[in-house]
């Protein structure tokens, strides 16, 4: 889960969010699938809006399931949501998304993909005005969520 926004609503969207599914798995016993997370999450920022006191973040939600493969949705702070094959947050995601519509394909393998984002965090650290110095890369797959070598300035030099 990718949150952007107003701090304290992130933080706190996070946290419910996180609590909710873990109460959910120790009541019922299994976890809720991807579309059920996806489905929950907008349900809140929903009912957020609905009572007047909308939780202002943009986010990403990505997990695995046996049956439906790997999945990737963007929800906004107005509740909607979409399956997508990539996605970006923010002023670098601005920067970034021609680069991606440019060069993704279905078939990139891991490696390829962490070049991609190489790729559009170069151009990111050369347009910014903000001095970004570390993004950290995690790929959800059937294994779990693997962690993989931070991107900053010393990946650039090598």
């Amino acid at each position: 889960m990718g949150v952007i926004g107003d701090h304290a609503d992130a933080v706190h969207l996070q946290q419910y969010i996180t609590k909710n599914l873990q109460l959910y798995k120790l009541k019922n016993g299994y976890e809720l699938d991807t579309p059920a997370v996806v489905h929950f999450t907008r349900r809140t920022l929903s009912d957020s809006l609905k009572n007047g006191n909308p939780t202002m973040v943009n986010m990403l939600l990505a997990g695995y399931d046996r049956n439906t493969g790997s999945a990737l949705y963007a929800l906004d702070f107005l509740a909607s949501c979409v399956k997508v094959p990539y996605a970006v947050h923010g002023f670098g995601g601005i920067i970034s998304l021609g680069i991606l519509d440019d060069l993704y394909r279905p078939t990139l393998s891991q490696t390829e993909a962490y070049e991609v984002l190489k790729i559009c965090i170069r151009e990111i650290q050369k347009r910014l005005f903000a001095n970004l110095k570390n993004f950290q890369v995690k790929i959800v797959s059937r294994c779990g969520i693997k962690t993989l070598p931070t991107i900053n300035a010393d990946t650039f030099s090598k």
